[in-house]
Formats: C-alpha cells, sequence, structure tokens
C-alpha cells in the first residue's frame, strides 16, 4: 500500500472523527453536559494528547534518523565508486575491462534504486549476481610492478567494502514503520479530535480549525511514512553522488 494512500485512510479517520464528535454533541442532552464533566473530558484530552505528541515525535525522529543515515549511505558509496574509477585509470590499460563492467553494474544498479517516473523502486530485491563479474576481473589483473600490486590490493578492499555498504542498503529498505505504533497513534489521533470536535463550539470557525489540525497531522504522518522509503514517492534520496562518480546520466 503507498504512503498516499494510508495517508488518504488517515485524514478520512480523522474527518470522520471531527463530524462524529459534532453530530454526537449536538444530539447529547444538556443535563449530561454539566461543567465537572467538560473540565473531566478536557484532562483526559490533554493526557491522550501529551501521549500521542510524545510517540509521533519520536516516529517522525527515527525516520528522518534511518533517511539521513541511508543517505550518508549513499554518498559514501559514491565516493568510494569515484575512487575506484580512478585507481583503476592509474593501475593502466589492463583495467578498462574492469572500469567498463564497473560502469554497467553502477548504471544498472542505479535504475533498479532509483526508476523512472510511475515505477516502483526495486532495491529490496536485488539482483544476487550484481557485482560478481567485477570481482572477477579485479581478481584476473595481473600487478607487474609494486605499484600495480598495490592498487589491486586497495581496490579489492574499497570493492568489498562497497558491496558491504549495498548490502546494508538493502536490509534498511526493507525495514518500515512498525504499523503497530502507527496504528496505535492514528487510534489516539481519531480519539482527540473527537473530542475537541465535541467540546468546540458549533461554529464553521471551529470546524475548518480541527478540519485544518487533522491535515497537519495527516501530513506528520505522510512525511514520516515517506522518510522510510527514501527512494520511492516524493521525499527521495538523490542519486547525484552515485551518477557524478562515473558521469551516468542523473536520475
Amino acid at each position: 500500500m503507498s504512503t498516499l494512500t494510508i495517508a488518504g485512510f488517515v485524514l478520512a479517520c480523522l474527518v470522520a472523527a471531527v463530524v462524529g464528535g459534532r453530530i454526537l454533541a449536538a444530539a447529547l442532552p444538556a443535563h449530561l453536559w454539566s461543567t465537572g464533566t467538560q473540565d473531566t473530558v478536557k484532562l483526559a484530552l490533554g493526557l491522550v494528547a501529551t501521549m500521542a505528541a510524545v510517540l509521533l515525535g519520536l516516529l517522525v525522529s527515527s525516520s528522518k534518523e534511518s533517511y539521513d543515515h541511508q543517505k550518508q549511505q549513499i554518498i559514501e558509496m559514491g565516493a568510494k565508486v569515484a575512487v575506484i574509477d580512478r585507481l583503476l585509470g592509474i593501475y593502466g590499460e589492463d583495467s578498462a575491462p574492469v572500469r567498463k563492467e564497473l560502469r554497467t553494474m553502477v548504471q544498472a544498479a542505479v535504475e533498479r534504486a532509483w526508476p523512472a517516473p510511475g515505477e516502483s523502486s526495486s532495491l529490496a530485491a536485488p539482483d544476487p549476481n550484481a557485482g560478481a563479474s567485477v570481482f572477477q576481473l579485479l581478481g584476473q589483473l595481473e600487478p607487474k610492478t609494486e605499484l600495480q600490486m598495490e592498487l589491486k590490493s586497495h581496490l579489492v578492499s574499497l570493492a568489498l567494502d562497497v558491496a558491504e555498504r549495498r548490502a546494508l542498503l538493502v536490509a534498511q529498505s526493507a525495514d518500515g514503520v512498525p504499523a503497530q505504533l502507527l496504528g496505535v497513534v492514528v487510534a489516539w489521533l481519531v480519539v482527540i479530535l473527537f473530542g475537541f470536535s465535541f467540546l468546540a463550539p458549533r461554529s464553521h470557525i471551529a470546524l475548518m480549525a480541527l478540519l485544518v489540525a487533522a491535515a497537519a497531522v495527516c501530513g506528520a504522518i505522510f512525511l514520516l511514512l515517506e522518510l522510510h522509503h527514501p527512494f520511492d514517492g516524493l521525499v527521495r534520496i538523490s542519486s547525484d553522488p552515485i551518477t557524478q562518480a562515473l558521469g551516468l546520466p542523473k536520475r
């Protein structure tokens, strides 16, 4: 299910809570709605609102931390790929097949992680053989000088590091927002807006204020969902660090 669909469903629940609160308040007999009852409801809503704010803040913070970590991984991978390409150039003409295969591999990986508009990222389902040919070609290099021996050793180390970081990105891409926590937050928000609507005066301004609040909260939920999927949707990590490393077309 897309983040936009989930956010739309949450918004519908919150709007229904606002409308339901107004309907119940209009139907409730006046003698059941004393000042003491109102104060008790306000205190209960304040407690729930505090808990919802804390949990929602933690979820957004966790999503932002995950997004920033994956963005840093992409930047570091781009830097290491650029170094690998530069060292292959220094190694000599024997490394030409490796450089060509490196560009092909990186181009394919970029196309999978940053698909064309309307397509979904396939980062979570990578090609298990991706990168194997680069390691095979690196192993076939036969150093003729001491410098080439050192370069080959360093190239293999860098290639392994890039492969490890890519595997980490794949593992992180499968991690999403815990459905249970998100469900609890949405339930609390429904209770809060229902209560606020129940207490609010019967005016169009109060209704608009509650609807704006519902949209704002839904925006926060949409943002935390987007941050957990940084290769799809509207909030995407840029492919520039990878593509610029080898002069590939920008995605």
